[in-house]
């Protein structure tokens, strides 16, 4: 069982807290807030990824690589690729970033043509964002001065009968119903002109 009392909290939720993982620098741990409670968003995360798995994917270009799950002292824990900087400082969310080093980033065609590439990925890999907004992407600066993109969390499909999670065509339809609310909802965020989203929402598919 690996104890995370001495590692380094990175952010937490009402229901989990992300750690980064003690052995391992450039992964995270996910793990219940309240462990006697158990989570939820990890229960559902699990299933999810583990179909993504079965199915064979294999690019995580926008969406961490997940590892699969291990004990700690706060229960199960879900093991991801931990997102940070060239100077290996954890990436900050969109939200962060409009007061940090991104800010003249987030001004330009560069981060338009960003949202594009995520929505693409997450549309060619039928990946279901449950929600997406401007605390769950973060903002990765690389050592060629690039920034991309990551949705590093809310990735699950709780539905019932989640029919997007076995078939494309369902899962492409939700993606663009949630895509399409969070490109219009960037300018609510402060992040984007009005005008800017609806271009997003013009140039989807």
């Amino acid at each position: 069982m690996l104890s995370l009392a001495n590692a380094t909290k990175i952010a937490h939720g009402n229901d989990r807290a992300v750690y980064r993982h003690p052995d391992h620098p450039d992964r995270c741990i996910k793990v219940a807030r309240f462990p006697e409670r158990g989570s939820r968003q990890n229960e559902r995360e699990k299933h999810y990824f583990e179909g993504l798995e079965r199915r064979g994917l294999e690019d995580w270009r926008h969406v961490p690589k997940y590892f699969g799950t291990l004990d700690t002292d706060h229960g199960e824990g879900l093991v991801f690729a931990l997102i940070a900087d060239e100077d290996g400082e954890v990436s900050p969310t969109l939200r962060q970033s409009r007061d940090g080093r991104n800010a003249s980033w987030l001004a330009s065609q560069a981060f338009l043509d960003e949202l594009h590439a995520l929505y693409r990925y997450l549309r060619i890999n039928w990946i279901v964002p449950s929600d997406i907004n401007d605390r769950n992407i973060v903002c990765q600066r690389r050592f060629d001065g690039t920034v991309k993109l990551w949705l590093i969390d809310g990735v699950s499909n709780p539905d019932l009968m989640p029919l997007a999670n076995v078939w494309p065509w369902f899962a492409r339809q939700k993606i663009d119903r949630r895509m399409r609310r969070f490109f219009l909802k960037l300018g609510g965020y402060g992040l984007l002109p009005a005008s800017d989203g609806e271009k997003l929402v013009g140039c989807m598919r």
